[in-house]
């Protein structure tokens, strides 16, 4: 019959492989919707040093207006970036906590694991002492026998 400590042990490090999995996913949903906001400022950022660059596009007026529009888009998109910025870093630290606690489970089920295989070493080891001992004390005419 399997150790039950050691099937605690092996639950725990299963649990924390799928709680390490899922701070993943979060992390990676993060940084995606991060990086699709990010993109986004960036392309508006080139899109209004484009238009900068040739003023023959646009009449001055058009221009004010089409520009007033863009910074208010950029704007609109600064909360949701600084906010995007902060549920990745956030997610970060919880990805790092879990691949410590990932790795602490794992560490003690080898601990566990070593300890086991030494107790059974020893007993083996014990058990050899004693029939070495045993055959030792034997009459000779006995251990002919046992041969």
């Amino acid at each position: 019959m399997p150790d039950p400590g050691f099937q605690a042990l092996a639950a725990l490090c299963r649990l924390r492989r799928m709680e390490t999995d899922e701070a993943r996913r979060a992390l990676a949903e993060t940084l995606a919707s991060e990086a699709a906001l990010a993109t986004r400022n960036e392309a508006i950022t080139r899109e209004i040093a484009d238009a900068r660059q040739r003023p023959d596009i646009f009449d001055r007026e058009t221009f004010s207006a089409w520009l007033a529009r863009m910074r208010s888009e950029q704007t609109r998109l600064t909360e949701p970036l600084r906010g995007a910025t902060m549920r990745t870093a956030a997610n970060r630290a919880v990805l790092a906590n879990r691949r410590m606690a990932e790795t602490a489970a794992d560490e003690a089920l080898g601990r566990a694991v070593t300890a086991r295989e030494s107790a059974v070493a020893r007993r083996d080891q014990a058990m050899l002492e004693d029939v070495a001992r045993a055959l030792t004390r034997a009459p000779v005419s006995d251990r002919d026998n046992a041969v």
